[in-house]
């Protein structure tokens, strides 16, 4: 099959509280076996948020394949013949990855809901893969999911581990980005996905048709169109190491509501509307991990992380 040199962004004309929907399509149009660490094709476009090359980091220097983003070079840790993650005897090397970039233009917020892509080993390429995202600095995987393939499964904590150990091709890979943190990102998030577990340092591993699904809208309603809701809170300290938190309203503006989300965007606390000028949280009953604490103010929402450590 011959791909058409395009990278395309699919706009919807529905808008729901001003936003902007967009389905962002990556295809390695350009890729030959030539091809360094940095995709050549034209990325995707959409109003507003502007997205970046891929690039390959720590595996070969040149891509091995046309019309896809295919390298060699992978950490060790396949099992020839062996079917079952528990055989593998690599771990996630966090120096070999894909990498990508996506930034909302200033005054506009981005909301991305999911990733779905295509990926394929060699017959010793690597086993397992994973994605994750800056937004807390590449430490947990996304959500992951495999659809109806038969060929790979989820192990772990969210890594894809291919069970049938040929040269295969998986079209169903999906990671779905939870609300917490991915609803309201102002600033560049990066995602890398992660792959280990070759047989071999010349088996091969590429990805193709990568898709984000999202949003963008602009920053507006409360004294200003160019009111920078993210800005009006300061939340401390963090890391918090008494189970209390403040947020400062550097404004006093009416919150409509206050929820403390986990990773996986679960609500586990959440606080009547008020307007007051600093607001007192005891997350005393939480355990230690990471949150996210989301404001609501009329049709906008501020969201900031913290740390709990006991």
């Amino acid at each position: 099959m011959i791909k058409k040199l395009l990278t395309t962004v699919l706009v919807s004309s529905a808008f729901f509280m001003g936003a902007q929907s967009f389905t962002a399509s990556y295809n390695f149009a350009a890729v030959t076996p030539t091809t360094g660490v940095t995709d050549p094709t034209p990325v995707p476009t959409a109003t507003n948020v502007t997205f970046g090359s891929f690039s390959a980091v720590g595996a070969a220097t040149v891509s091995s394949a046309t019309g896809r983003f295919a390298f060699a070079s992978w950490s060790l840790g396949g099992v020839n013949a062996a079917t079952s993650f528990s055989a593998m005897t690599g771990s996630i090397t966090t120096t070999q990855y894909f990498e990508v970039t996506i930034t909302p233009n200033p005054t506009f917020i981005l909301s991305l809901n999911s990733i779905s892509f295509t990926s394929q080993r060699s017959a010793t390429g690597p086993r397992s893969f994973s994605v994750r995202s800056s937004l807390n600095s590449y430490i947990t995987n996304l959500p992951a999911a495999v659809g109806t393939s038969t060929n790979t499964s989820i192990e772990g904590s969210n890594e894809v581990f291919y069970t049938v150990d040929a040269a295969l091709t998986s079209t169903n890979n999906v990671v779905t980005l939870p609300l917490a943190g991915f609803s309201v990102i102002t600033s560049p998030i990066t995602f890398r996905f992660y792959v280990w577990n070759a047989e071999a340092l010349a088996g091969t591993f590429s990805i193709d048709d990568v898709i984000f699904s999202g949003s963008v809208s602009l920053s507006t309603g409360i004294g200003s169109v160019n009111f920078d809701l993210n800005s009006n809170f300061n939340v401390y300290p963090v890391p918090c190491n008494d189970g209390i938190i403040f947020i400062e309203n550097k404004h006093a503006i009416e919150v409509s509501k206050i929820e403390l989300m986990d990773v996986l965007g679960n609500v586990v606390l959440s606080n009547q509307a008020t307007n007051e000028s600093k607001i007192k949280l005891n997350l005393a009953d939480l355990p230690s991990g990471n949150y996210f604490v989301k404001m609501s103010s009329g049709k906008q929402v501020s969201v900031k992380k913290i740390v709990v450590i006991k």
